[in-house]
């Protein structure tokens, strides 16, 4: 029936923003080549580097969950108190905790693997090709 459809589009849905998300935190780290090969130049080690981007994006992994959350919670009260007539919608917390890891490991990846192909280089490389 239509409970299938629904289930199906809104996987189509998050598909979609994981695939927005992977590239704009891929691009994003790519294209910092320039101040992680100073950082590199000034003494910061590449696991140094790495810990710090690993910290940036739980930071805004974080704050993703958050405020997506929050919006997701008013959205789907209003659909739930408009269409079923129940005041709260109901999301299973496994199924909510499963959303947040993916949702993190996806984030993880995505700037871990650019990030290592560009501190692979020696520094002086990295900025003699950006010039």
């Amino acid at each position: 029936g239509g409970g299938e459809v629904n289930y199906v589009a809104m996987g189509l849905i998050i598909a979609f923003c994981a695939i927005a998300v992977v590239n704009t935190l891929a691009m994003s780290t790519s294209a910092r080549s320039r101040e992680l090969a100073l950082l590199r130049l000034v003494g910061t080690t590449r696991r140094q580097l790495l810990r710090m981007l690993r910290a940036e994006t739980l930071t805004a992994t974080a704050v993703a969950v958050v405020l997506g959350s929050l919006i997701s919670l008013a959205v789907l009260t209003a659909f739930s108190n408009g269409m079923a007539r129940v005041p709260l919608p109901h999301v299973p917390p496994l199924v909510y905790l499963a959303i947040v890891a993916v949702t993190t490991a996806l984030a993880l990846v995505a700037t871990a693997v650019p990030a290592r192909l560009t501190l692979r280089p020696h520094p002086t490389e990295a900025l003699g090709a950006r010039e």
